[in-house]
């Protein structure tokens, strides 16, 4: 019997049976990605990425405000790695110069920051990476591929929380990893070490509920539109952080992918 490569073989910790497969196909067609890998849970997709992009030594960028899982795992763990971060405003291009080290590798963000859904200047983050030969990776959780596709906007690498919007019916944990191949690839040999595969059933019902996706994002952004109108009137409420508001200080966006975001 001939084989090609260790990866060939199909062993489900490497993310490569015929459900893995599939499912990587469907996020790579959503989002326009050239690779795609689906990890045990969103954390494990983000830390995974970070572990493979960065190395001891190396600095790394980050947008202030960040989910709090990602902040503790910048800032608590990877040090215990040698590897150090720095915040920046994300809407201020002008700023993020000044934060940059010869030793700085990539620059991380969210489409919507959780939970206080700020928004950053994703051309400019996408523009500035290429720039300064930067890895540039975002957190697309909350936008899912519906309302925003990096990989179209310039990112190399996009990440997902599957476990949320993608999946939709709360009956799994997942994450995602999409982007330039090159650095799926990288994602996915540290992905095999450190174990975080995602179960083979678990990728046939993260299947099915992307297929609801559109529906239910529809729907669940008309929802909260109207109940972030409805709060914003309460007198109960002194303020709602919603892009689609427009007394949110982001609702035009800061650039031009920002106000296409807002308008979907």
């Amino acid at each position: 019997m001939e084989t090609g490569s260790y990866h060939d073989v199909r062993y489900i910790r490497l993310n490569n049976t015929p459900n893995h497969a599939s499912l990587h196909a469907q996020l790579r067609a959503m989002e326009g990605a050239e690779a795609a890998l689906v990890t045990a849970s969103g954390m494990a997709a983000i830390s995974t990425a970070l572990l493979s992009v960065l190395s001891s030594g190396d600095h790394l960028l980050v947008q202030n405000g960040l989910y709090g899982g990602t902040h503790d795992f910048i800032a608590g763990d990877l040090p215990k790695f040698g590897i150090t971060s720095t915040s920046i405003d994300a809407t201020d291009p002008s700023s993020w110069e000044a934060h940059l080290r010869p030793n700085t590798r990539a620059i991380y963000v969210e489409t919507m920051t959780n939970p206080l859904l700020q928004l950053a200047d994703y051309e400019a983050v996408a523009e500035f990476s290429r720039r300064k030969g930067l890895v540039s990776l975002i957190d697309n959780t909350l936008a899912t591929p519906i309302n925003f596709r990096p990989i179209e906007r310039g990112f190399d690498l996009s990440l997902h929380s599957c476990s949320k919007y993608l999946n939709g019916h709360s009956d799994i944990v997942a994450g995602a990893v999409l982007g330039r191949e090159e650095w799926v690839n990288r994602v996915k040999h540290r992905l095999d070490h450190l174990g975080g595969s995602l179960d083979p059933h678990a990728c046939f019902l993260l299947s099915r509920g992307i297929k609801t996706l559109a529906l239910r994002l529809r729907a669940q952004s008309q929802s909260a539109l109207e109940i972030a109108r409805f709060l914003e009137k309460h007198p109960a409420i002194s303020r709602v952080n919603y892009p689609g508001l427009e007394s949110h200080p982001q609702h035009a966006g800061p650039g031009s992918s920002s106000s296409a975001l807002v308008e979907c």
